[in-house]
């Protein structure tokens, strides 16, 4: 097979969806480390994975479990019981914890004759001309 197409692996795979994510799956197992089942010419990771499909060089069936293994996001009863004693028994966390801020008394601020009689002088509204 010296090219891969599509329809080299829809005849192994149906949907092209379900082809897509098995491929990416096999892509990210190459890329970690898992030795690739057919020889490569130098070709990138993805073009080995669909070649794999197609050879039907893997189990696909180990191949979707692992795929949806991966998308699981939920652990196991056994870490979250690990993960529920690990935490504080109360949110105890204040960052102002022993910052103090003093605040000014009213008797601190001097009072001034222009700001305890602020009062403008209005003229006389009558002597307003409209231009």
């Amino acid at each position: 097979m010296a090219r891969v197409t599509v329809e080299d692996c829809e005849e192994i795979v149906a949907n092209r969806f379900d082809l897509v994510v098995l491929a990416a799956q096999r892509t990210r197992q190459i890329i970690g480390g898992d030795p690739a089942t057919l020889e490569s010419r130098d070709e990138k990771k993805p073009v080995i994975a669909l070649r794999e499909i197609a050879a039907q060089s893997i189990s696909l069936d180990n191949l979707r479990e692992s795929t949806i293994k991966g998308f699981r996001t939920f652990s196991s009863q056994e870490d979250l019981e690990e993960d529920i004693e690990d935490l504080p028994e109360e949110d105890t966390y204040n960052p102002y914890e022993g910052v103090s801020v003093a605040l000014p008394s009213p008797e601190s601020f001097e009072s001034s004759d222009a700001v305890e009689n602020n009062e403008e002088k209005v003229e006389d509204p009558s002597s307003f001309q409209v231009k």
